[in-house]
């Protein structure tokens, strides 16, 4: 029986990775990720695949230059939107620059999607993704302690500031944050930054991953 899926896929000049993904798996729904000096290309684009594709396709303008953040909101906001809609979800990421195909694996790597790209010779070829997203992989304790270092404009100088932006205790903090024998941290997760100060001060920083995990809540 054959999934009901939905396909998105990162466009670019060369479009032959795209129709290798519709022609080799199964699709219902397709959305393009692109950049905005290639609106009128896709469009074009659009237009000839609707009329022989017979689903339906939509555009998704990716925003420069934070292009893995944008990526990953659109994904989200997909995700939210169509999850219920459809059976399994695929990443196509064979078309397009190397920025925009990393930050649509990426998307694939932090919601658990499973992500296809094509080998030397156009045939499709599927990439090796974490089986659990972030998501389930990140207890709601760490994700506030991310929430709390955006809302701080992604850094601050000490674990006491952080206390108060999330009413952790200090020991508590320390723990989510370099985490245990047992669990991993945010800091072994790759999610934050931790710089040593003067005066035993620890700046925690929120990198680009964690940045990106707190832009899909």
């Amino acid at each position: 029986m054959v999934q009901k899926t939905l396909q998105i896929a990162t466009f670019g000049q060369d479009k032959e990775g795209i129709l290798a993904g519709i022609r080799n798996f199964p699709i219902h729904k397709l959305v393009l990720l692109h950049y905005k000096d290639d609106t009128k290309l896709a469009e074009e684009f659009v237009g000839n695949l609707r009329s022989t594709l017979g689903v339906l396709i939509t555009l998704r303008e990716i925003t420069q230059p934070d292009i893995i953040r944008s990526a990953m909101e659109h994904v989200s906001q997909i995700i939210k939107d169509e999850g219920t809609n459809y059976e399994q979800i695929l990443i196509n990421v064979s078309a397009g620059d190397k920025m925009i195909g990393c930050a649509a694996l990426s998307c694939a790597f932090v919601n658990g999607i499973k992500a296809f790209g094509t080998d030397m010779e156009g045939n499709p070829m599927l990439l090796p993704i974490l089986k659990l997203s972030y998501n389930e992989i990140i207890s709601d304790a760490k994700i506030k302690i991310l929430q709390a270092l955006d809302k701080a404009g992604g850094s601050v100088e000490s674990l006491d500031n952080l206390t108060k932006l999330c009413e952790f205790g200090k020991p508590l903090l320390s723990y989510h944050i370099q985490g245990s024998a047992e669990t991993k941290g945010l800091v072994q997760l790759g999610l934050v930054d931790v710089e040593r100060l003067e005066r035993g001060r620890t700046k925690i920083t929120l990198n680009t991953l964690g940045r990106m995990l707190v832009s899909m809540k």
